[in-house]
């Protein structure tokens, strides 16, 4: 047996594993805003601390609680 074509066992691929993660945990949310408001939103996120995705997830909460 020729020893330059054994299999090898593969080997974990991080990259390839937060890809495959993520295509089946997530979904993309994309929305065109004025400047301005986008202006607010990361203004908003920096002064509290948190990033996009928990401020929609606290607006939507927020949203959800006042109805």
């Amino acid at each position: 047996m020729d020893k330059k074509y054994v299999e090898r066992p593969k080997v974990f691929n991080k990259k390839e594993y937060d890809k495959e993660y993520k295509k089946q945990n997530y979904k993309q949310f994309t929305v065109a805003i004025a400047p301005e408001l986008k202006e607010r939103i990361d203004n908003y996120c920096k002064q509290a601390g948190i990033s996009k995705y928990e401020f929609l997830k606290q607006a939507i909460d927020m949203f959800e609680n006042k109805n």
